[in-house]
């Protein structure tokens, strides 16, 4: 049996004398001590205090040291007792097991972040860390989708808890970052998801909205990257907010037509049989194909053949009548719009301040709309340009004008001049229409102040019913400086002129009826909750 191997410790001899045992009396050398540095003094100091091993102790460390690791298995065969495991880091806290074997859950500790976005964390705490907008809150707010991407029948949003959801919400705010690094894989989403994120880039997206290449990114077909959805197959597309300099309507009616070649039974269609043109083709050498006789001109056809929905809402600076009647030449099959907040129609809107004078007459407005043009009720140029558009756009169901402040234009009648858009014929199938200003006024008392009429009773009317519905106290919100009520009561009587005039007109013609929406449904008006007038 070999030998069992023990430790030897020696003990090197010490120098040291504790200042106690020293001798009180003098030294007799006359030489005196080297001074000691400040190191000295603190080993001198840890040696002092560090307490003096015992042979308990000695041993103890030389089991922890000399002991091997034994696998789980021959520890229970052996019988050897388990060993404690190592207690945890200081300043880290214990969770809770959920496991049916009693072991935590693998993984580090989920972020406070998901804990205060859980659905079983409190009410505050959910609104405290993001809030999606209501539908209705107001126009200058940015987080705010268009009315199309939340409209019935469409292609819904994903909910807000769900993957899709915050997928597109990284997408859209690293979208400059994707459109430079993964411009190679854009292209192979599908198009559901194409249509969604379009309306996520204009809440979540840059702030200058987006290029025309980075656009261009999204729709490249099989012929142009392996691969690629395209958009031949798109419905919806949503670029509210995400017009600028770097990506208008003329970018996009071009974008919308490409060439092609003609079909060879196209062009074999247009063949001619003239004995003239056949006797000149006689004389030329004969082809190896007849296919290489045929001229194969290219044609414009659309790149998205079979939209639908088309939102421009929220143009900003960027907005062009001009532009936008040259889009329409592509919109022929287009059944919902949406022009939210787009200003009056003109199609030079940087001359309405400018006059040319002269000698022999009186100054003339050089632009088609004068700046006194809706003081004095002159709705001309609005209504023809309206009207050109509906002649492009005879297929609408669905109009948008939510914002816009030129309600009169649209049934605005000078017959020398012409007439507006034809709600019989070109516009003759609209079935719904939005013309609510954007928002409403919530003070009772400022709607009292005016003068007596059917429009101020249903409308204190309808704050009472909603004041009950939110469960806020009797009080008054002070109105917002730029929000006048007494021409929010002029512009939402002009409204009601103008559905009295479509209804009018359609009950003539006995055409469908058409409903106007003022945005008094609750789902549309603002909670005062989260209003800034009852902040």
């Amino acid at each position: 049996m070999p030998k069992k191997r023990q430790p030897n410790f020696t003990k090197t001899p010490s120098s040291y004398v504790h200042p106690s045992l020293e001798s009180s009396k003098p030294s007799s050398s006359s030489t005196p001590p080297a001074p000691r540095t400040v190191n000295d003094r603190i080993s001198q100091l840890r040696r002092e205090q560090a307490p003096r091993p015992t042979a308990e102790r000695r041993d103890e460390i030389i089991d922890v040291v000399t002991q091997r690791s034994v696998p789980p298995a021959l520890r229970h065969i052996l019988n050897i007792p388990e060993v404690n495991p190592p207690l945890p880091k200081p300043g880290t806290h214990a969770r809770v097991s959920r496991t049916r074997s009693g072991r935590p859950p693998p993984g580090p500790a989920p972020p406070i972040s998901w804990l205060n976005q859980s659905r079983h964390a409190p009410p505050h705490l959910r609104k405290m860390h993001g809030r999606r907008m209501n539908p209705g809150e107001s126009a200058s707010a940015s987080l705010k989708f268009s009315t199309i991407a939340t409209l019935d029948g469409a292609r819904r949003l994903p909910a807000e808890r769900s993957l899709i959801h915050h997928t597109l919400k990284l997408l859209a705010t690293n979208w400059e970052w994707l459109a430079e690094y993964e411009q190679y894989h854009l292209a192979t989403l599908p198009i559901p998801i194409k249509e969604s994120l379009l309306s996520y880039l204009f809440v979540y997206g840059p702030s200058n909205g987006i290029d025309l290449k980075s656009f261009k990114l999204l729709f490249l077909d099989e012929n142009e990257l392996e691969g690629a959805t395209g958009s031949d197959e798109l419905e919806q597309l949503d670029v509210s907010g995400l017009l600028n300099d770097n990506f208008t309507l003329a970018d996009l009616s071009k974008y919308m037509s490409r060439p092609r070649p003609v079909s060879v039974i196209e062009a074999f269609d247009n063949l001619s049989t003239s004995a003239d043109k056949g006797k000149d083709k006689a004389k030329d050498d004969v082809a190896e194909s007849w296919e290489d006789e045929i001229d194969l001109k290219p044609i414009n056809i659309s790149r998205f053949p079979h939209l639908t929905r088309l939102s421009l809402a929220n143009p900003g600076s960027s907005a062009s009548w001009a532009q936008l009647l040259s889009l329409s030449a592509n919109l022929k099959t287009l059944t919902h719009l949406s022009l939210a907040y787009w200003p009056t129609p003109s199609l030079t809107p940087n001359a309405t301040t400018t006059s040319m004078v002269s000698k022999h007459s009186k100054p003339v407005s050089l632009g088609g709309t004068s700046y006194y043009s809706e003081m004095d009720d002159d709705w001309q140029e609005a209504a023809n340009i309206l009207r050109r558009l509906s002649n492009n756009t005879y297929c609408l169901k669905w109009l948008d004008l939510e914002g816009c402040l030129w309600h009169k234009a649209l049934t605005f009648a000078d017959p020398p001049e012409g007439d507006g858009p034809d709600w019989t014929a070109s516009w003759g199938q609209i079935e719904y229409i939005n013309i609510s200003q954007g928002w409403m006024p919530h003070s009772a008392a400022e709607v009292a102040t005016q003068p007596a009429g059917m429009l101020p009773v249903q409308l204190l009317t309808y704050l009472r019913r909603q004041r009950t519905a939110w469960k806020l106290p009797n009080r008054e919100a002070p109105p917002l400086e730029w929000r006048d009520v007494g021409d929010w009561m002029q512009r939402e009587n002009a409204a009601r002129d103008v559905e009295n005039r479509v209804h009018e007109l359609r009950s003539r013609a006995k055409g469908p009826y058409c409903k106007f929406d003022y945005g008094w449904s609750p789902g549309w008006v603002e909670s005062p909750e989260n209003s800034e007038a009852y902040a």
